[in-house]
């Protein structure tokens, strides 16, 4: 088949959906599909077309004025690049993947696009910096309502975000499985500049509110070291925090492999790829229980928390104090994966659903 993935944001952006995006088409790529992916120019000195390793990208200029300003990843693609685009591409392809409904990329998927459509939805509701921002996301949803039905079907990999956008846009949902791969190569503490005699707990995670790096940044103890890997780093320097830059995914899994324990203490996920790595590479997980987690674990499985800095820290304090506990807690990580988070099923189910879509040869009808 002849897929078109369509991501706001796309490597050597940071951030979950696009390494969703990239899982899926180097895997169906891997499989003999025709791959190409539609996203953003963000990023300073990115090709507008590049051969990605069989899969073709394409990127259309755009200013990110909102994820600067807000923390808001949400990128404006220059409109009558990306039109022409969603329609050229369209006529070129089988079936066309977009990403979360809000995204101008997706909406413009949604709405132009001549090839069947799937959407796939990541999140629903999302924490915000303030009340104007929660309310405009809000609105913006209802809003979106008719475009999101143009699709010829609709997924998730949460529970509760498969019924919320099941209510919200009157359409079935369906749950489809979720994957990570945190590679084979292994690292050394050395090379990131990390202690060799000390507990290291990992966050990988963009600096916006659902996030919660100022927890984690809060959370800063002497029994403990903190790895933060993220997209910008505080101007003031913090005691015993180590800050990284986004890393590339083989260098991520290399860094998972040398450190103790991973720590999210998210809001509003829908199952962060970070986290899935994290457990495949069989570390201890210190996070908070998110609506839907509880397909995948439950608190027995890792080290639940509060959203706040004394719960965090209190966390971190006991399980570098307890080395019993970290080993049950990263075999709890590694059953965990190994159940739910397999990259052959994955590709399955949505090997499986494009071809439905195709062979069916749906087009897209208003139903508003």
């Amino acid at each position: 088949m002849r897929l078109l993935f369509v991501s706001a944001y796309y490597r050597p952006h940071f951030g979950g959906v696009e390494r969703f995006t990239e899982n899926l088409a180097r895997g169906l790529a891997s499989r003999g599909h025709d791959v190409h992916v539609l996203c953003c120019r963000t990023e300073p000195g990115s090709p507008l077309e590049e051969d990605d390793n069989g899969i073709r990208v394409h990127r259309i200029p755009a200013r990110n004025p909102f994820e600067e300003r807000l923390g808001v990843p949400w990128p404006v693609p220059a409109p009558p690049v990306l039109l022409r685009a969603v329609r050229m591409l369209g006529h070129e392809v089988d079936v066309v993947h977009a990403n979360d409904v809000l995204y101008a990329t997706s909406l413009a998927a949604l709405l132009f696009s001549p090839a069947p459509l799937v959407l796939t939805q990541h999140v629903a509701l999302v924490p915000q910096r303030s009340r104007p921002l929660e309310l405009a996301q809000r609105l913006a949803y209802r809003a979106t309502r008719g475009a999101a039905r143009r699709a010829a079907a609709h997924t998730a990999y949460n529970p509760q975000v498969a019924a919320w956008a099941s209510r919200l846009w009157g359409v079935d949902v369906r749950v489809l499985p979720v994957a990570s791969d945190p590679g084979t190569l292994d690292g050394s503490r050395a090379e990131f500049g990390l202690p060799e005699d000390r507990f290291v707990a990992l966050f990988v995670g963009r600096d916006a509110p659902k996030k919660r790096l100022d927890v984690v940044l809060d959370a800063g103890d002497e029994r403990y070291e903190l790895a933060v890997v993220t997209g910008r780093e505080p101007p003031s320097p913090r005691r015993g925090i180590r800050f990284l830059p986004p890393l590339a995914p083989d260098r991520l899994g290399a860094l998972m492999r040398c450190v103790d324990a991973f720590v999210l203490p998210s809001r509003g996920e829908g199952i962060p790829l970070s986290l899935q790595e994290a457990m495949a590479a069989g570390l201890p997980v210190v996070t908070t229980l998110n609506p839907g987690y509880e397909a995948y674990f439950s608190a027995e499985d890792v080290l639940a928390i509060e959203p706040d800095a004394g719960s965090l820290r209190r966390a971190l304090g006991t399980l570098a104090g307890d080395p019993a506990l970290r080993r049950r807690l990263a075999e709890r990580s590694a059953a965990v994966a190994a159940r739910h988070f397999d990259p052959v099923r994955f590709l399955d189910a949505y090997e499986e659903i494009f071809r439905a879509v195709h062979s069916s040869r749906r087009r897209p009808v208003d139903r508003t």
